[in-house]
């Protein structure tokens, strides 16, 4: 099975080699290095996010054209090769954005941004970092705009936008066919059923080159990055308490840094480093994360999400850093962080006002939760085994903790997890309806390499699972 896997992606390399030259890169070269760990384009050079990521495929794609990679995809498919692409790289999940014995796409080409002002869509390519225009994308400069706004988005802008999903207008899709269509979010559009997968679904229908999406005006902002000793522990949970009972209701507005007094009114001798201030641009706020982002690491994101109360909190604050302290001494380099993202009624309501995604979330039901992130960081393959064990052994415990206190949102924690749970609920079905409709051979389906399986838990692949 290896030896064939290899041999099909080995005779796929060089038929692209021989009909795309000069898109095409070969192992041991400076090129398939470059351009299988990171992303080049015109702005800056951006490395997979996570080295437990980083794999060899026999081959680096970077097509320059829309055309270039629907003349790949068909060869791919011809020579029935393993492949994967890679929009940004910042899924940590092996296997997401690049495959060993296969061929990687890179998107590292299509990263344009056009406005059309009469409707004040945006047209970005998935390899975009980040914009100066206002739209509703990533928090990060460095996350892709392809991975975003496939699975789902998670903003600046979500309390009075919703999902980045929810602002997408259009899309232009390479389908496993090698066919080209373009995709509106209208209901009358030949692919409406494609449009409503392609919001949430992930990389399950086709390789989506470009989005149109909308833009609004977005001025000053107040915000940064600050770090607390472990001494502010109690006043830090309490100020999470606090702000989190402002904006659960009313949502993140001009009177922020008034709803952040109690993190701001922390003694200055407990804070390890950082800083807030009113940025003229909102856009500033995310330059100075991407300053302090480090891509040198391994890395693991494991979702979970409990109501804001704070008796969830310390249960899964106890678990994981307590935890990790008995059971992950040995492990070098080892850092630990939890993320708090307020699941808010204006944000849930800002969603379902729209045309709608495969979130389904509630403003009623599943608003005032947090979408919690586990998200440990290490330095060595050694020590893989140890972190995923634990994180997810304290996942377990946090979801059985919380479930006897009726703290515990299944719904939104079940879109989070790779591979072994069912990311799509009651969605599944129809998804695998459509994902059948355009990959009626299975390309897609079988040799695509996916962060999340469209899949029955256990579910096996028939030749993509090397």
């Amino acid at each position: 099975m290896l030896h064939s896997q290899k041999a099909k992606a080995h005779a796929a390399c060089h038929a692209l080699l021989a009909a795309l030259p000069g898109q095409v890169y070969l192992p041991d070269s400076h090129d398939w290095h470059i351009a299988s760990t990171e992303l080049t384009n015109l702005y800056h050079a951006v490395e997979i996010w996570s080295k437990t990521c980083v794999l060899t495929p026999q081959c680096v794609f970077e097509p320059k054209t829309t055309l270039d990679l629907s003349n790949g995809v068909k060869l791919i498919k011809e020579h029935e090769s393993l492949f994967a692409v890679r929009s940004g790289g910042h899924m940590a999940v092996p296997g997401a954005q690049s495959v060993d014995q296969g061929v990687m796409i890179s998107m590292s080409n299509f990263h344009t941004k056009t406005l059309i002002r009469i409707t004040l869509s945006p047209r970005l390519g998935p390899d975009n970092s980040g914009s100066t225009l206002a739209v509703n994308g990533g928090r990060y400069p460095m996350v892709g705009v392809g991975g975003v706004l496939l699975g789902g988005g998670m903003g600046y802008f979500a309390g009075q936008r919703g999902w980045s999903v929810d602002d997408i207008v259009g899309w232009e899709v390479v389908l496993a066919d090698g066919s080209i269509v373009d995709v509106t979010a209208s209901s009358d559009d030949p692919y409406s059923d494609l449009a409503w997968a392609l919001r949430g679904g992930h990389n399950h229908f086709g390789i989506v080159t470009r989005f149109d999406m909308r833009t609004f005006p977005a001025g000053p902002a107040y915000g940064g990055l600050v770090a607390y000793g472990a001494a502010a522990e109690e006043q830090f949970f309490a100020s999470l308490d606090a702000v989190y009972a402002t904006t659960c209701r009313w949502g993140m507005g001009a009177g922020i840094p008034e709803r952040l007094h109690n993190f701001t009114s922390i003694a200055s001798e407990h804070v390890v480093f950082g800083s807030t201030e009113l940025h003229d641009s909102w856009i500033d706020i995310p330059r100075s994360l991407a300053s302090m982002a480090t891509r040198d690491d391994r890395t693991l994101f494991w979702a979970i999400t409990f109501k804001a109360d704070r008796r969830a909190i310390d249960i899964v604050t106890e678990l994981f850093y307590a935890g990790a302290v008995n059971e992950l001494k040995h492990v070098e380099g080892l850092s630990l962080a939890i993320s708090f993202q307020p699941l808010t009624v204006p944000y849930l309501t800002a969603s379902k006002m729209k045309a709608g995604n495969l979130m389904g979330l509630d403003p009623d039901k599943d608003s005032g939760h947090f979408a919690g992130i586990l998200f440990p960081t290490w330095k060595f393959e050694k020590d893989d085994e140890a972190v995923y064990g634990f994180t997810r052994k304290a996942a377990m415990a946090m979801e059985e903790q919380l479930r006897k206190l009726d703290l515990f949102n299944h719904t939104f924690t079940s879109m989070m997890q790779p591979r072994d749970r069912n990311l799509f609920g009651t969605h599944l079905a129809r998804l695998q309806e459509i994902r059948a409709k355009y990959d009626p051979d299975g390309f897609i389906r079988d040799y695509l390499q996916h962060g999340f399986e469209l899949a029955s838990p256990g579910s096996p692949r028939s030749h993509g699972e090397l």
